[in-house]
């Protein structure tokens, strides 16, 4: 069966439209602050030579790291371009969804919906990249980018537990193979295979790179970048090359710590571009230490300084990166993997799971039902019965008119037959009272002649 188009969230809610709208805005503005800032402010192009001299530690990057940011923003092009797409803009990691059921505003916020959130994060962004590179206030920058990463989790927080729980293709195939089976009826394996890999490994794909790597790239580069900003503040407070080198020993193992812990803490949560964050900014760290675009650090920090800092950097980085790899190959190969094993005493099994599978994905659907039939009670409420109470009066008002006039009419036809009656009364009467003078003359008459009769 072909997969069914998605319910389209803007319909109803007009409201969600301007939120797209101001979404797009936020997203426009903040691109142009931030790649016009890092584009003017770049290694020798640094307005202000002696500040950014001023602000290399051990944990400067090379220049070409903060080219990161174009990355960055086309992949939050994704995310916005994906409230136009109708495959993506029913997708819970949006959020449109969600908010066609809440009301938006504060309660909305406190929901942690991305497309909510989004704004406040272009804005904490831009202020940050500004404050950073063209102001040189480096707590105006840091705690904007402490902001951002707030708001990054947040966003995070919230994809990650509307995500479903891994479905095993193993369980769908073989207890789909063993319901043909059981009835005798043949079945394409090969296709069936086919179709329930392919489809929901597409749209799995489509939805994190549109909707779920803009966060989580940013997530890793700018707890990175926010480890830097705090040196560099500790840096310009006290001078220190020891001070600086334990701190930057100490936070690249912390930024080790945390990149392994949102990596691997939990399956059903990917969480690819948290580590390709990190490891970006690291490699940056490592090239910036080995070919430096200074001679800063390396005159005022001891080679042994240099060295540690820059070989925790690179093995990180590589940590990282294969724990990023073999992530993907695993996700590829438990995915792709083609299943043809013969049917076995698990099938029940396999078949109840998919059972409980359907049940769930029913109760989701007959919970969106419930949506919608209270979104038509409230139609119906506030159009429908206004209309049909002022038809049921209009109707009542032309039956009353029209009873009135039957009334009248009926009155009428009564005092017509009443006067109708009388004078045919009055007739008779006056018919009666002829008769009886007739019959009164013909008793005279006849009295007169016995009286002549009888000779009186």
């Amino acid at each position: 069966k072909d997969p069914q188009p998605a319910s389209n969230p803007f319909k109803k809610k007009p409201r969600l439209k301007w939120l797209r709208l101001i979404n797009a805005f936020c997203y426009a503005l903040s691109a142009l602050i931030v790649l016009s800032s890092i584009h003017t402010s770049s290694n020798d192009d640094y307005e202000d030579a002696e500040v950014w001299m001023t602000n290399q530690t051990l944990l400067s990057v090379a220049p070409y790291t903060q080219f990161i940011w174009y990355a960055l923003y086309f992949l939050q092009g994704l995310f916005i371009a994906a409230a136009y797409m109708p495959s993506l803009w029913s997708s819970e990691y949006l959020g449109y969804t969600a908010l066609n059921h809440t009301r938006s505003g504060w309660k909305a916020f406190k929901k942690s919906i991305p497309v909510e959130h989004f704004p406040v994060l272009c804005a904490s962004t831009a202020i940050s990249v500004y404050s950073y590179f063209k102001m040189n206030n480096m707590s105006l920058a840091l705690g904007s980018s402490c902001a951002s990463t707030i708001f990054l989790i947040v966003i995070i927080r919230y994809q990650f537990l509307v995500t479903p729980e891994p479905i095993s293709y193993e369980e769908h195939f073989r207890g789909i193979k063993g319901w043909f089976r059981r009835r005798r009826v043949d079945a394409d394996e090969d296709l069936l295979n086919e179709d329930l890999h392919d489809q929901e490994f597409r749209s799995q794909i489509q939805q994190y790179f549109f909707l779920k790597l803009p966060f989580e790239l940013y997530a890793g580069y700018n707890l990175a970048w926010s480890v830097s900003i705090v040196s560099i503040i500790v840096h310009r407070e006290i001078t220190s090359e020891e001070l600086d080198a334990i701190l930057a020993c100490v936070s690249l193992v912390a930024l080790l710590g945390v990149g392994c812990y949102v990596m691997w803490s939990e399956k059903k949560g990917m969480f690819y571009g948290v580590g390709a964050g990190l490891a970006w900014y690291l490699f940056g760290v490592f090239f910036e230490l080995l070919y430096p675009s200074s001679t800063v650090v390396y005159n005022f920090y001891s080679d042994a300084a240099i060295a540690v800092t820059k070989y925790m950097a690179v093995s990180f980085a590589s940590l990282f990166v294969a724990a990023v790899v073999v992530r993907a190959i695993k996700y590829v190969i438990k995915g792709g993997h083609r299943f043809y094993e013969e049917d076995s005493e698990e099938d029940e099994d396999d078949v109840r799971k998919i059972v409980l599978h359907g049940i769930a994905a029913a109760e989701s659907g007959g919970k969106h039902m419930i949506h919608e039939a209270e979104d038509g009670v409230v139609h119906v409420s506030t159009t429908v019965l206004p209309a049909v109470a002022k038809a049921v009066e209009n109707t009542s008002t032309r039956s009353i008119q029209a009873v009135e006039s039957t009334g009248r009419r009926g009155v009428q036809a009564v005092e017509s037959t009443r006067r109708r009656i009388i004078e045919e009364a009055a007739d008779e009467v006056d018919n009666i009272s002829v008769v009886i003078d007739e019959a009164l003359d013909e008793a005279e008459e006849g009295v007169i002649g016995a009286l002549e009769a009888m000779g009186i």
